[in-house]
């Protein structure tokens, strides 16, 4: 009697890919996601600021990931400035509806 099941996966696919690290994208990539396409105001401004704030756990995120965190700041502050524009606009004039005018 086998106890053990020999048709597991391993814990690194056959194509290199590490699944913690596709794991870590997954939490990066949806923050970037709440932040761009996220309808609820709320979580979008949380989201824009975790992603600005540059603070010990955006980096760990990151290189956890696999993402140099100073990269993934540079390439994503300005359309992260642009986008806290559009939800000051909103303030502003709550009738104002392009939102891709603010999207990169």
């Amino acid at each position: 009697m086998s106890l053990g099941n020999h048709n597991t996966q391993p814990i690194w696919s056959r194509e290199g890919k590490d699944p913690i690290r596709e794991l870590w994208v997954a939490v990066l990539t949806r923050a970037i996601h709440d932040a761009f396409g996220q309808n609820d105001y709320t979580e979008a401004r949380r989201a824009l600021a975790w992603l600005k704030s540059k603070n010990r756990d955006f980096r760990e995120v990151c290189e956890y990931a696999g993402r140099n965190p100073d990269y993934v700041y540079k390439k994503l502050i300005k359309p992260l400035n642009e986008r806290e524009k559009y939800f000051e606009s909103l303030q502003n004039n709550p009738f104002h509806t392009d939102p891709q005018s603010y999207l990169p």
